[in-house]
């Protein structure tokens, strides 16, 4: 009890320093004068609620978070018990003011008692609802640490929030996570799942692990055709609401990773096979205007990859037509880059005037600034890590294209020195690849 001695001496303290009595304090903090004095002076002591402590700590000109450490440990002083009632709002309090050494001891404490797991996931789930991400984080990884039942869906739902949360522009990051959080994908909700099918091909597209990214991109396309297939006869029409995007993306998305790996691969009958499948998307029914939206953006990227894989296989003929839609689109504009310089190293062609007008796009003074101004304003599909993904290749291209041409001079310093720092900053899981690109200037040098 030391610790509710401790909250309520230094509540009185403060009051009696400042020349409150409970009466003037009672109006001051708009706490009844009653509940006031049962809190403070009654044996035993009313519990005190995160909402009476905030408004005595505001009138007393406090700093938010004020004696919350004692208050935490008051709610837990009787036999370890808590009442939910009274530690949620606490939880919520301590999301608001980002103290998450207040909630993660909250949760260690209250996992005395594992049945809170199940109130902890859905608090969790009510502040994603609302708009929160990291700030989940703790809840989830609490959950994920004692729930009892590895099968259950609570537990994947809890991997995904935090792999999800975890995101961000660190490649060999994303793939850290990405790796620990796969074994749970089969246990999620379709539509939480089609997300991180989604994530995890784009994951894998980045280190270019072209296998892996098939295998997800087949799932993808696998489990949104089924639930296509389901909502047609109207069984499953109330889970279409919940998805994050419309489902043309997912299926679309599916077989567009597909053939960027064979593309890589430069397997390109495999490759056109997909292109087929998202070339035009206007067969999909049931699409609000959304989802018509994104039907149109896939068969403009097929526009773009058809000429790709022309490219790629010789046809230099329609570069002129391939530069005409890069003007229109501008935004393509990195992909394009990179498929360009790859074929002019493949097919032994000139593209210096092309390096010249794009050096600007090719060597940003920001590289994550000039990612977000290629892309349309609000584009809630951006992918930054993709893009950066592209820059360390083109630089790769680029290398051998100056060597291709036996400048060892500034150009090819310039172009070393790109690829060096962004995959010293970005994704260090490319330094092999880097050590390759050097052993094959070597042998070009001699």
């Amino acid at each position: 009890m030391d610790n509710l001695v401790t909250l309520r001496t230094e509540l009185e303290q403060e009051i009696a320093r400042q020349g409150y009595s409970l009466s003037s304090f009672s109006k001051a903090s708009g706490i009844n004068r009653g509940i006031l004095s049962a809190t403070l002076n009654g044996n035993p002591p009313k519990p005190m609620s995160i909402n009476q402590l905030d408004r005595m700590s505001i009138t007393l000109g406090k700093p938010e978070g004020w004696l919350y450490e004692q208050f935490i440990e008051e709610s837990f002083s009787e036999h370890g018990k808590a009442n939910w009632r009274r530690i949620r709002p606490l939880l919520l309090r301590c999301m608001e003011i980002r103290r998450n050494d207040l909630i993660e001891r909250t949760l260690y404490l209250l996992m005395e008692d594992p049945n809170h797991v199940g109130h902890v996931f859905e608090l969790a789930e009510e502040q994603v609802q609302a708009g929160a991400t990291v700030e989940t984080v703790p809840f989830y990884k609490c959950v994920i640490e004692n729930e009892r039942n590895y099968q259950s869906e609570r537990l994947a739902v809890s991997q995904y929030r935090v792999f999800r949360a975890s995101l961000g522009h660190n490649i060999e990051e994303n793939l850290k996570a990405a790796l620990a959080f796969e074994p749970f994908r089969h246990r999620l909700p379709e539509h939480l799942k089609l997300d991180a099918l989604l994530k995890l091909a784009n994951i894998h597209y980045t280190v270019q692990d072209w296998k892996v990214s098939i295998k997800f991109g087949a799932e993808l396309v696998e489990l949104s055709s089924a639930i296509y297939k389901n909502s047609q006869k109207r069984k499953v029409q109330s889970m279409i609401p919940l998805l994050i995007r419309p489902l043309v993306r997912y299926f679309g998305h599916g077989h567009l990773v597909q053939f960027t790996a064979y593309e890589h691969m430069e397997m390109y009958e495999e490759a056109r096979r997909h292109l087929k499948e998202f070339s035009d998307l206007s067969w999909f029914q049931g699409m609000d205007s959304e989802g018509e939206k994104q039907a149109r953006l896939f068969k403009y990227y097929a526009q773009f990859n058809e000429l790709n894989l022309e490219l790629l296989s010789g046809n230099i003929s329609i570069l002129p037509k391939y530069l005409n839609l890069i003007e229109k689109h501008p935004e393509e504009v990195l992909p394009c880059l990179f498929i360009i310089i790859k074929s002019a190293n493949k097919h032994h062609y000139d593209i210096d005037y092309l390096l010249e007008k794009y050096d600007h796009i090719l060597y940003p003074q920001d590289l994550l600034q000039a990612i977000h101004e290629l892309q349309p304003e609000h584009n809630p599909h951006l992918d930054v890590p993709v893009d950066i993904s592209r820059y360390i290749n083109i630089y790769y291209q680029l290398a051998l294209y100056q060597c291709n041409k036996k400048r060892y001079d500034q150009r090819l310093e310039r172009v070393l020195l790109a690829l060096e720092s962004s995959v010293e900053k970005y994704n260090r899981g490319r330094i092999m690849d880097c050590l390759n690109l050097f052993k094959k200037l070597r042998e070009l040098t001699k």
